[in-house]
C-alpha cells in the first residue's frame, strides 16, 4: 500500500538525512520506525504525506506517486499523530475532532455523528467530552483525542510520530494496549515513530531498523530479536532482550528435530534399545503413517517399562496418553514452561497446524535456548 523507493532527502544539498531508502508497507500493517536519535527515521515517515519533500526517489500510496495529488487532499486523507498532541485550545474536543470533517465539508449532523462514536471508541463518554477544551484533560486523555482526530475521517492510512513518549509510563502502556486493541479493530495502516524498543516490539507487526538514513533490517520483531542482520541491531536491541521478552520465543524455535520415538507397537525391548541409543529415558510414541507424517500419541519412560510386567506388551498399552500436553510449535516460551512444570516427563511433542509431528521440547533443548540468549550464562555465570 505504501511503498518508498531510493528515497533520499538532504536539507543543505550536500548532508542525506535519508539516503537511498527503500522500503514497501503493506496495507492493514502496523510498522514501527526505529533507530538512534537523527537517524531519519521522522523524516521518512514525513515524507509519506509530503509534510517533508523527498530530494529525490519517489513514494506511492496503492500505486500512485503522492506527487500526482493534490497536496491539501493527501494530507487530509491521512491521520497523523504527534508526540505533543497539537489540539487547538480555544476549540473544544469535539470541534478539534471535526477539524478534517469541516474541511472536507461534512454535514454538522455527519461531524458530530463520528465524533461522539470516536469519543467511545477512546472510552471517553461523549456527552461529558465534547464540549469541554483540551486544558481540561490530562496528557492522556489529550492523546486519545489526538488520535480520535486522526481518525476522525477514517483514513487508510495513519502516521503516528512518537505520540506516547511525553506520558508518564503508566499511561503509556496503558494507550499502547488500547493502540493494539484498536489496530486489531480497525486494521489501518499505521507508521509509528519510536526510539523506544519495547514499545517497538510490543506494537509492530514489523520494525524498519534505521541507521544513518538507511534501511538496516526490516522484520518481524520476533525474527529481528532471533536473527539481527548485523552487530548494530544486536547492540541496538540489546543481546539479553530476546530473554527479557520470552514470550516471543516459540516452541518451534527451541524443539529439538532429532528425538527418540517409537510406533504404537513397538515392543519394550526395542524401546530399550533405543533409549540407549539417544541416551536418554523418555520415549515419545507415534502412529507411524510413514517417515514424514507421523502422529504423537502418547510418551513412554524407562520406568514405565520397568513395571511392565507382560513383556509381550506394546507401547500402547505402556505409554502415558499425551492428549493433553502435546504443544502446539507456535506456543510460547511462557506457555511451554507453564506445561512442563505441570508434567513429569522429560521429552514433550510438538505439532504443527495438521497435529503431525515435528520435534520434541527436552529440559537439554531449554537450556540450550537459554545459554544462547541470556548474556549471565555465556558470561560463565549460573
Amino acid at each position: 500500500m505504501i511503498e518508498l523507493k531510493n528515497v533520499t532527502k538532504s536539507f543543505d544539498g550536500k548532508n542525506k538525512v535519508v539516503s537511498n531508502l527503500n522500503l514497501k508497507i503493506e496495507k492493514g500493517e502496523f510498522v514501527v520506525l526505529i533507530g538512534e536519535s537523527g537517524c531519519g527515521k521522522t523524516t521518512t515517515m514525513k515524507m509519506i504525506n509530503l509534510l517533508e519533500k523527498p530530494t529525490k526517489g519517489e513514494i506511492f500510496i496503492d500505486g500512485e506517486n503522492v506527487k500526482s495529488q493534490d497536496l491539501m487532499e493527501l494530507r487530509r486523507n491521512i491521520g497523523y499523530v504527534i508526540q505533543k498532541v497539537g489540539l487547538f485550545p480555544h476549540m473544544t474536543i469535539g470541534e478539534n475532532i471535526e477539524l478534517v470533517p469541516t474541511l472536507k465539508k461534512w454535514s454538522k449532523e455527519e461531524k458530530k455523528a463520528r465524533t461522539f462514536e470516536l469519543l467511545e471508541l477512546m472510552d471517553l463518554p461523549a456527552e461529558d467530552f465534547y464540549y469541554r477544551y483540551p486544558n481540561e484533560l490530562s496528557g492522556g486523555q489529550q492523546q486519545r483525542i489526538g488520535i480520535a482526530r486522526a481518525l476522525a475521517v477514517n483514513p487508510e492510512i495513519i502516521l503516528m510520530d512518537e505520540p506516547f513518549s511525553a506520558l508518564d509510563p503508566i499511561t503509556r502502556e496503558k494507550l499502547q494496549d488500547e493502540m493494539m486493541n484498536l489496530q486489531d479493530e480497525l486494521g489501518k495502516t499505521i507508521v509509528f515513530v519510536t526510539h523506544d524498543m519495547d514499545e517497538a516490539l510490543k506494537l509492530a507487526d514489523k520494525i524498519a531498523v534505521i541507521k544513518d538514513g538507511e534501511v538496516i533490517q526490516f522484520d518481524t520483531p520476533e525474527e529481528i530479536l532471533k536473527n539481527p542482520a548485523n552487530h548494530f541491531v544486536e547492540y541496538f536491541f540489546g543481546k539479553d532482550r530476546m530473554w527479557k521478552t520470552p514470550e516471543m520465543l516459540l516452541a518451534k524455535d527451541i524443539m529439538k528435530k532429532k528425538f527418540g520415538k517409537i510406533g504404537v507397537k513397538g515392543s519394550p525391548a526395542r524401546a530399550i534399545e533405543i533409549m540407549k541409543e539417544r541416551e536418554t529415558n523418555t520415549l515419545i510414541v507415534v502412529d507411524r503413517e510413514g517417515e514424514k507424517k507421523q502422529k504423537p500419541v502418547g510418551v513412554v519412560t524407562r520406568n514405565m517399562i520397568m513395571k511392565n510386567n507382560g513383556h509381550s506388551m506394546k507401547m500402547k498399552e505402556i505409554m502415558a496418553s499425551s492428549e493433553d500436553f502435546i504443544i502446539d510449535e507456535n506456543t510460547n516460551m511462557v506457555e511451554v514452561l507453564n506445561i512442563m512444570s505441570k508434567i513429569n516427563f522429560r521429552s514433550i511433542p510438538i505439532v504443527n497446524k495438521d497435529k503431525l509431528l515435528v520435534g520434541a521440547i527436552t529440559p537439554i533443548s531449554l537450556l540450550n535456548i537459554i545459554t544462547e540468549i541470556s548474556p549471565s550464562i555465556e558470561g560463565g555465570e549460573l
